[in-house]
């Protein structure tokens, strides 16, 4: 522009060459470069070189007629491979841009929402559009405008996280609403967008952005969505007041005994569970957390919220008679926690029997009335340990961390209508007085079929109990010495490789448990947090099915970079070492146990610290 006025460029050639030369500005630009850019490589004539020069000349005669005093004009100058358009950086909005976008984010790393918000503000106001909008109207499409765009999308992300930062969630919720519409696959707008739903009491909406951003991923990358969605997600689901919006600036906090006449509340939730770190002093203890979720659609009910209240109420009501707690409850969905009524063993198993017993009672009650009148009901069974808080009294709720809630909503996922699935852990807790069965299909899953008529020690287990001291006595050993062990457990098909496992699960004690399956686990966990406090006992069955990467894992588990108190627990069949004839001999501290039959009639003497090395001897 000449003093506010337009300029003619002339035609499509010459407006492409000032474009691409723009935005190199001050560099080099090949003369190749330019053709490919201006021509696709199978419409390129033979007078292209002839062309691009053509426009060169006009572009130079454009910049001498259009000259100011008062301002360097711009120099396109001839170089040894091309052209190099010279400029005042503090004539081209694209560097202004740049300046002031690090100088925005520099006050925004250094907390200073406010001043980063202006910043970014007066930075988005130099766009008028999108960038060289009618070169890309024409077909040009250049490595540089993307790269521009995605430079802009940024900004506008850094503008809304100060603006969420000041409290302004309401000013900004209608742009994040269009950027995301436009942009779904943006996974930091989604989160912004959802913070900004979830503080203006639109939770619902807010998982529901969710759900759509977690869809696409999946169908158009095979992808889920990053850690810092999935932990906002947990958080909008149980409530979790760091997510709360902050305080306005300026304004006070005022505290008074009176009730104003007209208040607007959301709705209370009791005893809200917070997202804490796994890690805390203090002991672990067992829980069981229940996820339900109850969907009134398709016409089912005339009234939605007053089924989702009856539900609520339904659902409390069982929970309790449980002895479980409704720890939130957003919309259609409501979590639940079951947790030991005292600090033994024994009770902490029956925790998660409790938990499924009043899943069923859930099921018989809400999902009984015909399908015309009940909701699509299914429910997700997920027990884990968290932290017991030093002086805590055993009795008070207990925090919930993150990757209890990912199990619990990964099962809710497989679960159909009427369905209880359940994790590896609560099957195994439960499976003498719960009947299950496995869909072996691609989405395999523990589902609840009923109560067991005689609950019973399997048989196999009966004369098990010298291979359950040795682990035992391996574990206390690990504890101790802070030294990493194998113990590879060997049989025939049918042996009783996984009940052995599984009953040894049941008995540790004071000690964090992983299980790894054939096909490697979820997310590799962080074995430093896990052992920090306590020992970690690793859980690996049907090691011979596992691929070699998962062998890989157990072998650089044996081995870390610093002492660390781990054992490792894993079932094989002999064949393993037909495919892998060295594995695990290369470890120190690593043991072998043949699983023999069982006797059913046991002889009177059980074996001593003499029979040890009859069952656990050095490998290799």
């Amino acid at each position: 522009m000449d003093d506010e006025r337009p300029v003619a460029l002339g035609g499509d050639r010459r407006r492409a060459t000032l474009g691409l030369l723009l935005l190199n500005a001050n560099r080099e630009v090949a003369t190749s470069k330019l053709l490919d850019a201006l021509w696709d490589i199978e419409e390129t004539p033979t007078t292209a070189r002839k062309i691009l020069q053509n426009a060169v000349r006009g572009l130079r005669v454009m910049f001498a007629e259009h000259t100011r005093g008062d301002v360097r004009p711009p120099a396109l100058l001839t170089c040894a491979h091309g052209y190099q358009l010279q400029v005042d950086p503090e004539q081209v909005d694209m560097f202004r841009f740049h300046r002031l976008a690090r100088t925005g984010r520099g006050e925004l790393a250094a907390g200073r929402p406010a001043a980063a918000a202006a910043t970014l503000r007066e930075v988005l106001s130099l766009w008028r559009g999108r960038a060289l909008a009618d070169l890309v109207e024409s077909g040009h499409s250049w490595p540089e405008l993307t790269a521009l765009q995605n430079a802009r999308l940024d900004v506008m992300e850094d503008y809304y996280e100060a603006e969420l930062a000041n409290g302004r969630h309401q000013a900004v919720l209608g742009e994040l609403e269009a950027m995301v519409a436009a942009e779904p696959l943006r996974e930091r707008a989604c989160q912004q967008l959802m913070l900004a739903l979830y503080r203006s009491g639109r939770q619902a909406d807010a998982l529901a952005v969710y759900r759509r951003v977690r869809s696409r991923l999946a169908e158009q990358l095979g992808l889920e969505p990053g850690r810092e969605l999935r932990l906002l997600q947990h958080a909008i689901l149980v409530h979790d007041p760091s997510i709360a919006a902050p305080a306005a600036p300026g304004r006070p906090v005022v505290i008074s005994g009176g009730r104003p006449a007209a208040e607007h509340r959301v709705r209370p939730v009791p005893r809200a569970v917070q997202l804490v770190p796994p890690a805390a002093a203090g002991g672990r203890s067992r829980v069981s957390a229940v996820l339900i979720r109850a969907d009134f659609g398709g016409g089912r009910v005339s009234d939605v919220g007053e089924a989702l209240e009856r539900t609520a109420t339904t659902v409390r009501e069982e929970v309790e008679r449980f002895g479980g707690r409704v720890a939130g409850s957003t919309g259609s969905v409501t979590l639940a926690l079951f947790r030991p009524v005292a600090p033994r063993q024994d009770a902490a198993d029956r925790t998660a029997e409790r938990a499924v017993h009043a899943a069923m009672s859930l099921r018989r009650r809400i999902a009984g009335p015909p399908d015309g009148e009940r909701p699509v009901l299914r429910m997700a069974v997920s027990t884990g340990e968290i932290p017991v808080r030093p002086r805590e009294s055993f009795l008070e709720p207990l925090p919930v961390d993150g990757a209890l809630l990912a199990d619990c909503e990964w099962l809710l996922q497989l679960a159909e209508d009427r369905e209880i699935v359940v994790c590896d852990r609560t099957r195994t807790l439960t499976r003498a007085a719960i009947r299950y069965g496995r869909d072996g299909g691609p989405r395999r899953r523990w589902t609840v079929q009923g109560r067991c008529r005689r609950p019973s020690a399997p048989a196999e287990l009966l004369d098990r109990g010298p291979e359950l001291d040795v682990l035992s006595s391996l574990l206390e050993r690990v504890r101790h010495r802070s030294r990493p062990h194998l113990v590879l457990v060997l049989g025939a098909p049918g042996i009783g490789k996984s009940p052995l496992l599984a009953e040894f699960e049941r008995r540790v004690e004071d000690a964090a448990t992983v299980r790894l399956g054939p096909g490697g686990p979820v997310t590799t966990p962080d074995l430093a947090g896990l052992t920090e406090h306590r020992p970690l006992v690793v859980f690996a069955d049907d090691l011979h099915r596992a691929d070699n990467a998962v062998l890989d894992l157990v072998e650089e588990l044996l081995d870390p970079p610093a002492p660390m108190p781990l054992l490792v627990v894993a079932a094989a069949r002999p064949e393993l070492f037909r495919r892998r004839p060295g594995w695990g001999a290369a470890q120190r501290h690593a043991s072998r146990m043949t699983l023999e039959p069982v006797a059913l009639d046991p002889p009177a003497e059980a074996p001593g610290g003499h029979g040890l090395p009859r069952l656990c001897h050095a490998a290799g």
